[in-house]
């Protein structure tokens, strides 16, 4: 989506329209890059949050989404990722930072005690539970039924594995329903899997229609 909404940008730009496509959602994107630390996959997950962060710089975002539905655990993620890499930020919304359970996590997040820890998460999970239900046109959920994560602990997993990768020890065990198994401990790390038949195809056919394609996702074009 993102490599679509700035070829759309150029397209208009040259017939003087300087309207910007808006087609990122930052749930899916944030959702995706915590499932993939999860998996362990260390370089999509670094692809994936400069991917997201220039989207939102350069004005991608879903507007109903970014604006109105106030997704903080997926702001949340995203600016944990900024942390963690050291060099890319967003200025969100106030609504980013007015979850004192997110602020208490996001600045302890690298405590070396897993016990000092352990109350940020807890409360993590509680508001997780809270967060849940069926979205409609009054109300929004960050972990609602269209993503199935009502039961799914990705943000809390997230955190734990971006803690591994840092060489720091994650808690034995969190003793909350949301950390029942099989979310009781991070699973092995698996390598990301090859290309089918198809995705290399439609790969192929991208690079051909669009030489600029690799370059314009590329990290050091994304950090730009």
């Amino acid at each position: 989506m993102f490599f679509w909404a700035g070829q759309c940008d150029v397209l208009a730009k040259a017939v003087g329209n300087d309207r910007r496509q808006q087609n990122y959602s930052i749930q899916t994107a944030a959702n995706m890059m915590a499932a993939m630390a999860i998996l362990g996959w260390k370089e999509a997950v670094i692809h994936q949050g400069y991917l997201t962060h220039a989207a939102l710089n350069r004005g991608h975002q879903l507007v109903i989404e970014y604006e109105e539905e106030h997704r903080r655990a997926q702001a949340f993620m995203l600016r944990v990722f900024a942390d963690w890499v050291g060099d890319v930020s967003h200025q969100w919304p106030a609504y980013a930072y007015d979850e004192p359970i997110y602020e208490a996590l996001l600045a302890k997040w690298r405590t070396p005690s897993p016990d000092d820890l352990m109350p940020c998460l807890l409360a993590a999970c509680d508001r997780h539970t809270w967060q849940t239900g069926k979205e409609s046109q009054k109300n929004s959920y960050d972990f609602n039924q269209d993503w199935h994560l009502e039961r799914v602990p990705v943000e809390i997993l997230y955190i734990l594995r971006l803690r591994e990768w840092e060489g720091l020890a994650n808690p034995q065990k969190i003793d909350h329903p949301l950390l029942a198994a099989p979310f009781d401990q991070l699973p092995p790390e698996h390598p990301v899997p090859e290309l089918d038949e198809l995705m290399q195809g439609v790969l192929k056919r991208a690079r051909e229609d669009w030489p600029q394609y690799d370059e314009v996702l590329s990290l050091p074009a994304l950090k730009s």
